[in-house]
């Protein structure tokens, strides 16, 4: 407005200069002239903007920077838990119960076998003929028993013996006794008489020796009477005991060959299927593989050179390969003991060398974290714990982060 205003008194000065030139002039009057607003903006826009815009930019790079760990290029892959439902002895697999990625739960049926071993029926056999045995022979105390009645006989035998070697050696007494005279008188011959003496000393000593015989048998039996005389309720029913015990035995070993059900010793999903009904399978042969359905904790390979040097306790920040990805926080719980080849999907042969090999490396993942077994994580460490405690992978930090 003020604008318009100067230029029309502008206007009529310059019009009444040129009617009347030889008029006095009158003296001119300014006005400020105010900068419009997208001027001043444009102004800021171009010196001062920038340098709040660097500044603003170079703290956000900082603080980013301090929250993000060392980079290594190093990729880690989830780890589950797998189990194989196999059979204990060789059978036919007679009706298989799941298939292929079937989710089950531990316990649950797998696969019925029957044992087909031809050793099995006649190891029963052999049992049997064994367990019978045992009943019809005699047991310890009646065997003892047999055997005391034996020792008494024998003792008596010995007796009698003894008494005939008295009895002959009285005899024998009396008669050199008898023939001494004569033979001082030449009545009877040296042969005889020496005959008589020789027989005489014989049963001589017969009788002492089973007099030492019979005085030994005897002490001996008082020895053994105990063992000799059987007592109720003692071996018999010890021995009753123990058939009874292995004729259960038995028939539990004749069951456990019948048809036997296998179950599931984890929960997950069947992975893998090996054989299919009606075909035989041998002692320790995997019927069924089992994998968990969530990874247990993620192992990853340092490759040499070592881009760091890595320790027990280290954070680690582990990032899913994803159009979203996720972000899990762990720890360093285990670190391998030796540089090893790689052989799943984490291995990358370079052109020129056989195998690809690096330091393993166990890293803790936090409770319930939706990580599938065998996918593929990118790897980030942190500063190392300073006060040496040990890795805690349950800790409130340990969440997930997205």
């Amino acid at each position: 407005m003020d604008q318009s205003q100067n230029r029309a008194e502008k206007s009529v000065a310059e019009k009444s200069a040129q009617e009347n030139p030889h008029a006095p002039k009158r003296p001119r009057t300014f006005t400020p002239v105010q900068t419009p607003p997208f001027v001043r903006w444009r102004e800021f826009r171009a010196s001062v903007l920038p340098l709040l815009v660097f500044g603003a930019g170079t703290v956000a790079a900082v603080m980013f920077w301090r929250q993000v760990g060392t980079s290594t290029g190093m990729s880690g892959m989830g780890e589950g838990m797998r189990a194989a439902v196999s059979t204990p002895f060789p059978a036919r697999l007679e009706r298989l119960l799941v298939q292929p990625y079937q989710v089950v739960k531990a316990g649950d049926p797998i696969a019925v076998i029957v044992p087909n071993d031809p050793r099995i029926e006649l190891g029963l056999l052999q049992s049997e003929l064994n367990l019978a045995r045992i009943e019809l022979q005699p047991t310890i105390a009646e065997d003892n028993a047999m055997n005391f009645e034996q020792i008494k006989v024998d003792l008596l035998n010995t007796k009698a013996e003894l008494a005939i070697a008295r009895v002959n050696h009285k005899r024998l007494e009396n008669q050199v006794r008898r023939q001494e005279p004569l033979f001082k008188e030449k009545l009877v011959s040296e042969d005889l008489y020496d005959l008589a003496v020789q027989t005489r000393d014989m049963f001589a000593a017969e009788v002492m020796e089973r007099s030492n015989a019979v005085a030994q048998i005897e002490k001996r039996i008082g020895e053994l009477e105990v063992l000799g005389t059987p007592r109720a309720g003692t071996t018999n029913s010890i021995l009753a005991t123990t058939l009874a015990r292995l004729r259960a035995l038995q028939s539990s070993v004749a069951t456990n060959w019948a048809p036997i059900t296998l179950t599931a010793p984890i929960d997950g999903m069947v992975t893998y299927v090996a054989r299919r009904d009606g075909e035989n399978v041998i002692e320790g042969e995997s019927i069924v593989w089992i994998g968990s359905q969530h990874a247990d904790r993620v192992i990853g390979y340092l490759r040499q050179p070592y881009p760091m040097q890595p320790e027990v306790g280290l954070d680690v920040m582990m990032t899913t390969r994803e159009r979203e990805p996720r972000r899990f926080a762990g720890v360093i719980t285990e670190i391998g003991a030796q540089v090893e080849v790689i052989t799943n999907a984490l291995a990358f042969v370079k052109p020129g060398m056989l195998v690809d090999a690096g330091l393993p490396v166990i890293i803790s993942l936090p409770k319930n974290a939706p990580l599938r077994p065998g996918e593929i994580v990118d790897l980030s460490f942190k500063k190392a714990r300073l006060n040496g405690d040990a890795p805690r992978p349950s800790d409130e930090k340990h969440v997930l982060a997205k």
